[in-house]
């Protein structure tokens, strides 16, 4: 292997563990100053000391995925006035429209403007520091911009060396993390995960993922012949005061990969009905209607979302039917549940 000053280096093993970079607009004036991704520790520095510096009193966010969302509540917690410029009509969509209507509130109701089905055309400076936003819905100004659009596999090392490209982009690996060559191995956000549940590649640059395969890949150079198991698609933020969450498959993206799912939606509580502080909370199942296996689940609520998310992450993974799950015996007591889980009334209102 060549490194950039021309030395050479031999090896036995080589782990790609090149990582992901931030996706671009591809728009006029994206490299000026004022105009960030949000990566790493580093980035989130250099944002806030510009904040700071700057005094800035606008910031807009460009995209609605979960770190644009994050960033938003940051953003209004310095004082910041807030947009969210996205091209599609709500945030999240993919989690269905009564869950995007309910993010899309909770940004309005903590003084976030969104302006959905709008795209960005460019940007230019100021006389006076601050950036003009060009967008098909309209020229407006700001001090600060987010570009929150998602990432990127890095994988043009990779391509070079001949390294296998799957079908999502990314560098395709086996379960041992190997790569069509057999001594170099990938791992992190620059390769493939096998989803579990749609039993296909899919890339999911997440970073307790990468973790689990830089674990893996190193401890099988080591000689122990771990796998990788595969991922059930679990995912989680929090908007201001909403928990949204999500793991498998929603209803749509089962038919997509040919599975005959159906889809359940509830509204429950976080604790028992009479214990103070109970929240209201929503969780939608998906299910094979061939089988009555579990495909699927998303929620969103004022608390006690993620834990329930969970708790469904590792039924997918264990092949969990409906049956099984309307009568799971889950931990209760009133400040966390009621007798009934909402788990298991969704469960048992699919069955029906």
């Amino acid at each position: 292997m060549e490194i950039s000053d021309g030395e050479t280096l031999a090896f036995d093993y080589l782990v790609v563990a090149t990582g992901a970079t931030p996706r671009l607009p591809g728009v006029p004036g994206q490299d000026l100053e004022g105009i960030f991704c949000l990566r790493n520790v580093t980035d989130a520095i250099r944002i806030r000391k510009f904040i700071d510096e700057k005094r800035v009193k606008r910031a807009v966010v460009v995209g609605a995925g979960l770190i644009s969302l994050e960033m938003c509540e940051a953003f209004r917690r310095l004082g910041l006035e807030t947009t969210v410029v996205y091209r599609k009509d709500l945030p999240l969509r993919r989690l269905g429209e009564d869950f995007a209507e309910q993010i899309l509130t909770e940004l309005e109701t903590n003084g976030v403007a969104f302006m959905g089905e709008t795209s960005l055309e460019g940007f230019e400076p100021t006389d006076t520091g601050g950036i003009i936003v060009h967008s098909s819905g309209g020229t407006f100004e700001t001090d600060l911009v987010l570009l929150g659009l998602g990432v990127v596999p890095q994988v043009s090392l990779a391509s070079e060396a001949g390294l296998g490209i799957g079908s999502t982009g990314a560098i395709s690996v086996n379960k041992f993390l190997q790569t069509n060559i057999p001594y170099i191995y990938a791992a992190g956000d620059c390769c493939e995960c096998f989803h579990r549940i749609s039993q296909r590649p899919v890339y999911a640059p997440l970073g307790d993922i990468a973790n689990k395969q830089g674990r893996i890949a190193g401890a099988n150079i080591g000689g122990q012949n771990l796998s990788f198991p595969g991922i059930v698609g679990s995912t989680c933020f929090k908007v201001f005061n909403l928990e949204v969450a999500s793991t498998g498959l929603t209803a749509e993206e089962a038919r997509e990969v040919g599975l005959k799912a159906e889809a359940v939606t509830i509204q429950g509580v976080s604790k028992a009905h009479s214990y103070p502080g109970s929240r209201e909370l929503h969780i939608r199942l998906v299910a094979d209607t061939e089988n009555g296996r579990l495909l699927g689940a998303q929620a969103v609520g004022g608390d006690g979302v993620v834990s329930r998310i969970n708790g469904l992450a590792v039924a997918l993974t264990g092949g969990l039917s409906l049956d099984e799950l309307a009568y799971l015996d889950l931990a209760y007591a009133p400040p966390f549940s009621g007798a009934w889980d909402p788990i298991h009334i969704a469960a048992q209102k699919l069955l029906k």
